[in-house]
């Protein structure tokens, strides 16, 4: 596969992801930030359909932040093309960033 096909099909499926909302759309929105070798990619979660303070609200959007972080740090239809180092690197470090504002986030919603 191709290079431009692999972005072709991520931004296929950023588009596709449910909860992903234009950048600065609201204040209920949490980035997920990942860092792959010399790429980094960008995606705004929404979060405002959520209950933040419950307990399943919060569960719902951390859900989403896995979901998001797999896919900025090169999840591609189940698998990483190829598993290494630097994509687990990238998950761990873009799910704790988004992890930590999206705490920040529900602290200051109530």
């Amino acid at each position: 596969m191709t290079r431009k096909t692999l972005v072709a099909m991520a931004a296929t499926m950023v588009l596709a992801l449910p909860g992903v909302a234009s950048a600065g759309s609201t204040d209920m929105n949490v980035i997920v930030d990942g860092n792959t070798g010399a790429q980094t990619r960008s995606m705004t979660v929404s979060v405002a359909d959520l209950n933040l303070a419950s307990q399943n609200g919060f569960r719902r959007a951390d859900y989403r932040l896995i979901r998001a972080s797999k896919q900025v740090c090169g999840y591609v239809s189940g698998s990483v093309i190829p598993v290494s180092d630097d994509y687990r690197t990238c998950y761990g470090t873009a799910l704790e960033g988004a992890r930590a504002d999206l705490t920040s986030l529900a602290q200051r919603m109530g």
